[in-house]
């Protein structure tokens, strides 16, 4: 008695009832398979940083505003905390409302969310700050600025405080470079000796935001020669316009 015929398939035709079994058996072997490899990839990867937006609602600080490079708050030293920054945006993709450099030196009232990384502070206004007194004080003070090579990144405060994640790297590329032309604070951030990050306050060389140039930046590795002042609570790196383009 002869052999019967293995089963064939044809596209147009019913599938052999010989062939079901061995189909269901590989598409489960591939399905394991894929699972199996999605876990493996997904515990690969590193977890991204997380930050903590505004969990406690609104809350108000008093401090010195500065206008430069971008708007922000200074914090004074007080019972045992360190001074401190707190830089100011707006709702979105927007930096601090214009029109705030009369403000410059005085005593403001903040209020807003803050989105808080560490030691980063960055406030979303929910109005404008509102003057205390009519006096102006000295600037904080601030340490002769020092030549400085930083290897890093260039990011946009506000994503990278936690209003997004990632708010680093290459996957926020492109919405980093739309918060800095809103006028989001650039920051510059480098990892120390110590391992730690370490953020720095992006200026240009005559102490006002650093420009367009720096979004071409945004999602690389990059290494920028500069200047690096430093102050209660804040640390800026100037870096010239050229210096940036060459990168």
């Amino acid at each position: 008695m002869a052999d019967r015929d293995p089963p064939f398939y044809v596209g147009y035709l019913k599938l052999p009832r010989g062939l079901k079994g061995f189909l269901v058996a590989v598409l489960l072997i591939l399905a394991v398979g894929d699972i199996a490899l999605a876990v493996l990839v997904f515990g690969a990867q590193r977890p991204h940083a997380t930050g903590d937006w505004g969990a406690g609602g609104e809350v108000a600080f008093v401090g010195q505003f500065q206008a430069k490079p971008y708007p922000l708050l200074r914090l004074f030293a007080t019972g045992g905390a360190p001074a401190h920054a707190v830089l100011l945006v707006g709702e979105g993709k927007v930096g601090a409302p214009a029109g705030l450099d009369d403000l410059d030196g005085a005593m403001v009232e903040v209020r807003g969310y803050p989105i808080r990384r560490g030691d980063l502070i960055v406030l979303q206004l929910d109005q404008v700050p509102v003057r205390q007194d009519g006096s102006r004080m000295d600037p904080l003070p601030v340490a002769a600025s020092e030549p400085a090579t930083l290897e890093g990144e260039v990011v946009d405060s506000k994503c990278y405080a936690g209003a997004m994640n990632p708010g680093e790297g290459k996957a926020h590329e492109a919405c980093g470079s739309f918060c800095l032309y809103g006028g989001i604070p650039a920051l510059f951030v480098a990892r120390a000796d110590d391992g730690a990050l370490r953020w720095y306050l992006m200026a240009a060389p005559d102490g006002g935001p650093i420009g367009d140039e720096a979004r071409a930046l945004v999602g690389r590795r990059v290494r920028l020669a500069g200047t690096v002042s430093r102050g209660d609570g804040l640390a800026i790196f100037s870096v010239a316009p050229d210096r940036l383009a060459a990168n």
